[in-house]
């Protein structure tokens, strides 16, 4: 049970089944890294995996890949929580539409983790799939140890009651967002929470029932069924949440957590449990990473196993052991309950056995100490906190006024924003960080005017580094933009395609060659093929058009509205080759005479 050498990566609950394509999909974080997805997009579209670092570099299949996945995806993240990059991308202005900052509707945190994906076969009355993930890992790059629960289904015709409160938090997640949801994104939201309500879902070997659990809407503490065993995994721990669990079980066996938390613990509470654990220091990290950087690396898996009778139960999702995720029922969090027979699946004894997650844990010692507090650092993160949730409630936009050729973006605020004194500067996420300008203005409702972009960097993905004694916070924020360019995404494009070879590529990715013309031509093809990088059609393009025509006119009017954006700049008539537009026009001349 839990065995370490059990390992899952995200993308492979991104790969359709066979002869099935995406059709939707939601995903929940409570932090966000905007470079993390960019390469769901990626591998929706090409199905890349370990290259999609190397993709992000390539503009024209990244680009191609928002374009096609951008109204399938909808993100709902807490607010304020989506991580400020390093470095700029060009592309970030596209992820907005895909994101939902989203509150706890009882003040925490809005902390699931989970991913509803709906597949069909291309067929005039589609099979449909459902697919949903319940995680412990954020849509982030970290590096820890997390769990993963996979589970597919058929939609049917009734409801099942243990689906009910998951699909009711599917269905009501734009309810949730600080802002207006597209119509389209709330009634996908709808449509996939009902589904999954009626969904039959395909267990994993030996378990025999599921069930949902959705904390946090409610006032009611949530709380475990009695058991004779129970063994904690939780990176995060709190005494009174400890108590609570271990009140429910005549033998709490086991307590997994990081060291810097269990020391901070009483040592009554580690009492309770007959034996406390942490991961193996080899465990930690990969050999040459930080092991200092315990918020990407070690455990961050969260599990609750209790034996009961002839059954086993297993617990997996978001919800630490904590205060303000079990007793407070301020936290929305979402949790799966897996049941089967002891002797199919295991119990908590094997969990801790060596062929179990047990393998890579080592007995907490005791004489662990806590280094000591500095008060200084601890008022600058409470500051700081403080000025990011002010900030996160602000009513906040970015205005763009025209500038020349390019626009200036200014952020602008309802109220006076209090940071007290902390230090805050902010810049549009498509530039680099360096270019942050001071925010001080936002205190006196003043307008802060964040510089003069191109028209393809306008966003409303704000970054902010607040800093206070030394200390420092990153985190953007998705805010409205008022008076938008209205050719951003055609400026895209043109940035994106700035040569006759980009043009000539991103056709063959349009008309169906995943790599974009970039294969080595077999003999045959390369008598007579005119290269890409000279401008000229060649037989593959000629030959992709016509099958395009002739099977897939859809692909053909994606040609056309390409074109359209390159030729409406003034570069458009150096990217796109006159021999191009020569043979495009009897095209265009044969698509208006079949339509």
């Amino acid at each position: 049970m839990l065995s370490p050498d059990d390992r899952s990566l995200v993308t492979t609950l991104l790969t359709p089944p066979c002869g099935m394509l995406l059709d939707a999909a939601i995903a929940t974080t409570y932090t966000l890294d905007p470079v993390a997805l960019l390469t769901v997009p990626l591998h929706l579209a090409w199905l890349a995996s370990g290259e999609d670092k190397r993709l992000l570099g390539d503009g024209i299949r990244l680009f191609e890949a928002l374009r096609r996945v951008g109204e399938k995806l909808t993100v709902y993240t807490d607010r304020g929580r989506i991580q400020a990059p390093e470095e700029a991308h060009p592309l970030y202005g596209l992820l907005e539409s895909m994101i939902v900052e989203v509150r706890a509707p009882r003040g925490g945190a809005f902390h699931p983790k989970i991913w509803a994906l709906r597949f069909v076969t291309p067929d005039a009355e589609p099979n449909v799939c459902i697919r949903l993930a319940i995680l412990s890992r954020n849509l982030t790059a970290d590096r820890s140890w997390d769990l993963s629960l996979l589970l597919e289904g058929a939609p049917g015709g009734s409801y099942i009651a243990t689906n009910r409160e998951i699909g009711e938090l599917v269905r009501n997640l734009p309810s949730f967002a600080v802002g207006p949801v597209p119509e389209a994104r709330a009634d996908e939201a709808a449509r996939l929470g009902d589904e999954i309500r009626r969904t039959y879902w395909e267990l994993p070997t030996g378990w025999d029932k599921i069930r949902f659990h959705v904390l946090g809407r409610k006032r009611r503490a949530w709380s475990l069924p009695e058991s004779k065993h129970l063994a904690v995994v939780s990176p995060f721990v709190t005494d009174a949440a400890l108590a609570a669990l271990c009140k429910t079980s005549k033998n709490p066996v086991a307590l997994v957590s990081r060291s810097p938390e269990l020391a901070a613990l009483a040592p009554a509470t580690r009492a309770l449990f007959d034996r406390c654990l942490v991961l193996e220091e080899a465990a930690e990290s990969e050999d040459g990473e930080d092991s200092t950087r315990h918020d990407t690396l070690g455990l961050h898996a969260k599990a609750l196993v209790l034996r009961s009778s002839w059954d086993t139960r297993l617990f997996v999702g978001s919800a630490n052991a904590t205060s303000a995720a079990m007793l407070n029922s301020m936290n929305i969090e979402v949790l799966a309950e897996l049941v089967g027979k002891s002797r199919t699946v295991g119990c908590v004894e094997e969990l801790l056995g060596s062929n179990g997650f047990g393998g890579v844990l080592t007995d907490f010692d005791p004489a662990t100490t806590i280094p000591p507090e500095n008060h200084t650092q601890i008022e600058a993160e409470a500051a700081l906190d403080a000025a990011r949730c002010a900030l996160a409630d602000a009513a906040l936009s970015v205005h763009c006024d025209p500038h020349a050729e390019d626009w200036r973006l200014s952020l602008r605020t309802a109220a006076g924003v209090e940071f007290g004194d902390v230090e805050v500067h902010a810049w549009p996420l498509s530039l680099q960080g360096a270019q942050a300008v001071a925010a001080s203005g936002l205190e006196k409702g003043l307008e802060v005017d964040l510089g003069v972009t191109a028209t393809a960097d306008v966003t409303g993905l704000t970054g902010f580094v607040l800093r206070r004694d030394g200390v420092e916070t990153r985190f953007a924020l998705n805010l409205p933009l008022e008076n938008p360019p209205a050719d951003r995404d055609g400026a895209l494009v043109r940035r994106i395609v700035h040569s006759q070879a980009g043009f000539l590529r991103y056709l063959l990715l349009l008309l169906g060659d995943p790599e974009g013309g970039e294969r080595e031509p077999s003999e045959e093809g390369k008598k007579g093929r005119t290269s890409i990088a000279t401008g000229g059609m060649g037989p593959t393009l000629l030959e992709e058009m016509v099958r395009a025509f002739a099977h897939d006119r859809a692909r053909l009017a994606d040609v056309k509205r390409i074109v359209e954006r390159l030729q409406a700049g003034e570069a458009g008539n150096d990217v796109v080759p006159p021999e191009f537009l020569a043979v495009w026009k009897i095209f265009l001349q044969a698509m208006e005479v079949a339509a």
